[in-house]
C-alpha cells in the first residue's frame, strides 16, 4: 500500500482541501535540487486551481505538475485529479494548465482543460496505475512536447543506475514548508526493480537506500529513484511535485519515463516512487497522449531449442509505433498445424521471449513473429526454421546469495536430462554494457560461484548440455556492486 501521495498545495482552496494528506502521513520532497534556467524542460506544466488563480495568482493556485506530451494533451498523476474521499474525478472547468517556469511571473499563460481521463485500473489504495490524461481546450503549438517512453525505446533509459531528472514546484525543506516560485530540477538515479517491490537495498554515491517490499510497490507499474548530491545529501521528489515528469535520456532520445506518484518521509534513505510510463502505452494511445499507429515492421526473431518446444526471442524494430505485444507461430510442415505463443515487452534489460510448446522432437518447424498494439499487428517476419530436440531442460537461477565484492553465488534449480544424460551445467553471465561472457560450473550441490566481475549489471542464465546439444534458461539480471 502506498505510504502517501505527493499532491499538495500552497493554498487552502478546493484542491488543497481535497488532496490534503492525513496528519500522520509524511511526504518525500524534492530537496537539494538545482535551480532551473529559462528553456529548461519547456514541456513541464503547472496544474492550477482556477479559483485560486483568479484570486491570488499562479503561485498560490499550483498544486501538481504535468508534462505536455502532444499539442493537446498533458500527462499527470491520477491522484492529482481524483477526490480522496469520494473517488470522483474533478470537473475540467475547475482547473487550468499553467505554462511558465516562474509562478510569480506577471501574466502567466494558461490553457483550459476540456476533459480529464483517469486510467481505468487506478487504485488509490495501492497507487497502481497512477496516471491521468488532461485534454486541452486548445492546442499548444509553440512548445515541443516530450515523447512518453515506449516499450521499444532503449531500456537503458530505466536501467539500474541510469541518470534521470525530476522537476517541479514542490516543497524544498525537510522540516518546513518552503515552495519555490521557479521550478527546481532534481538529478536522480534509477533503482533496481528489486528495490521497487522486492525489498532489496541499493547503494550508490556512499548512501545505502532501503527498498520497498511487495506490499508497497510493484516494479510492473512503478519506478523507484532518488539522488545524492555532491555533498552527500539525498535528492527526492516532493509534496507539490505530484504528476510532474521524471525524464531520462538526452536530446532526441529524451523520454518521459515516470510520473511523480508517492513516497515515504522527506529525503530519507527510501526512494521516491514514480508511475512507470512504458507500462501505460495502451492507455496513452487510447487517450491520444501518445500519437502512434499499428506496427508496420515485424520484429527480428531467433530460436532457442528446447525439449518438445522452441523458445522465440524477439528484437523489436523501431518504426515509431508503440509495441505492446509480440506473437509467434510455428507451423508443422507436414500437417500444417500451427502452434503459437505471446510475449509482452519486458521491464528489465532482457529481450522479450515466449515458448511454443507441444512440439515433436526431430520435426523442423517454420516459425514467424509479429508485433502489435491496440491499433493492429505488423506483418509476419520471415520464417526461421527450428527443430526441437531432447536437449536438457535447464533449471534456471533460483536465488542470488551474494552480489557484492565482485562475486556472485547463485543457487540453481535442478535441470532435467530428457533424451540423453547431462554432461555439463554452467552459469553464464554476459555484461549488459558489452564485453565477453563469464562462465562458472554448477556443482553437484547446484551452486555456482563466479568471481572477478566488474561492478555492473549482468544478464545471467544457466546452460545445460547433453549429447544432443545445449539449452539456455530464461535470463536474469544481476547487479554486481563494489
Amino acid at each position: 500500500m502506498a505510504a502517501g501521495l505527493l499532491a499538495a498545495s500552497t493554498n487552502t482552496g478546493l484542491f488543497g482541501a481535497a488532496l490534503a494528506a492525513p496528519q500522520e502521513t509524511s511526504w518525500p520532497r524534492v530537496v537539494n535540487g538545482d535551480d532551473s534556467a529559462p528553456g529548461d524542460m519547456p514541456f513541464l506544466v503547472a496544474l492550477l486551481d482556477v479559483y485560486d488563480f483568479e484570486d491570488d495568482g499562479a503561485y498560490s493556485a499550483q498544486f501538481c505538475g504535468g508534462a505536455l506530451t502532444t499539442t493537446t494533451t498533458v500527462v499527470t498523476a491520477a491522484h492529482c485529479v481524483v477526490k480522496v474521499k469520494s473517488g470522483a474525478v474533478f470537473r475540467p472547468d475547475k482547473l487550468v494548465v499553467g505554462l511558465t517556469r516562474n509562478l510569480d511571473s506577471p501574466n502567466v499563460r494558461t490553457v483550459g482543460i476540456s476533459a480529464i481521463t483517469v486510467h481505468p485500473n487506478y487504485d488509490s489504495d495501492t497507487s497502481a496505475f497512477d496516471i491521468a490524461v488532461l485534454t486541452l481546450a486548445e492546442p499548444v503549438m509553440d512548445i515541443t512536447p516530450i515523447l512518453p517512453m515506449r516499450p521499444v525505446d532503449q531500456q537503458s533509459l530505466v536501467a539500474v543506475g541510469a541518470p534521470a531528472k525530476v522537476a517541479g514546484w514542490g516543497n524544498l525543506s525537510a522540516a518546513d514548508e518552503s515552495y519555490p516560485t521557479a521550478f527546481k530540477i532534481g538529478r536522480v538515479t534509477i533503482f533496481p526493480n528489486e528495490s521497487c517491490g522486492s525489498g532489496a537495498d541499493f547503494s550508490f554515491a556512499g548512501v545505502t537506500f532501503a527498498g520497498f517490499g511487495s506490499r508497497d510497490a510493484s516494479a510492473d507499474t512503478m519506478l523507484c529513484a532518488a539522488g545524492v548530491s555532491s555533498s552527500g545529501k539525498i535528492i527526492d521528489s516532493c509534496q507539490g511535485d505530484s504528476g510532474g515528469p521524471l525524464v531520462g535520456g538526452y536530446d532526441s532520445a529524451m523520454r518521459l519515463i515516470g510520473i511523480v506518484s508517492w513516497g515515504e518521509e522527506c529525503a530519507i534513505t527510501l526512494p521516491g516512487v514514480y508511475t512507470r510510463v512504458a507500462a501505460m502505452s495502451d492507455f496513452l494511445i487510447a487517450t491520444n497522449a501518445l500519437v502512434t499507429f499499428a506496427p508496420t515492421i515485424p520484429p527480428t526473431i531467433d530460436l532457442t531449442v528446447v525439449n518438445t518446444a522452441l523458445r522465440v526471442n524477439f528484437t523489436a524494430t523501431d518504426d515509431g509505433s508503440v509495441v505492446s505485444s509480440f506473437t509467434a507461430n510455428a507451423t508443422d510442415p507436414t500437417t500444417g498445424q500451427v502452434f503459437g505463443c505471446t510475449a509482452q515487452p519486458r521491464i528489465d534489460l532482457q529481450l522479450p521471449f515466449c515458448t511454443i510448446g507441444g512440439l515433436a522432437n526431430g520435426t523442423a518447424y517454420a516459425v514467424s513473429g509479429a508485433s502489435g498494439n491496440s491499433l493492429g499487428t505488423s506483418p509476419a517476419s520471415a520464417a526461421v526454421v527450428g527443430t526441437p530436440l531432447g536437449v536438457p531442460t535447464p533449471g534456471g537461477i533460483r536465488k542470488v546469495w551474494s552480489s557484492d565484492k565482485r562475486m556472485i553465488a547463485v543457487a540453481v534449480k535442478q535441470s532435467r536430462a530428457n533424451d540423453a544424460p547431462i554432461s555439463r551445467v554452467a552459469l553464464r553471465c554476459l555484461p549488459i554494457a558489452g564485453g565477453p561472457p563469464k562462465f562458472a560450473p554448477v556443482g553437484q550441490d547446484r551452486w555456482a560461484f563466479l568471481r572477478g566481475l566488474r561492478p555492473t549489471s549482468y544478464s545471467c542464465a544457466i546452460i545445460a548440455t547433453n549429447a544432443l546439444g545445449s539449452a539456455v534458461s530464461a535470463p536474469k539480471v544481476i547487479r554486481v556492486t563494489r
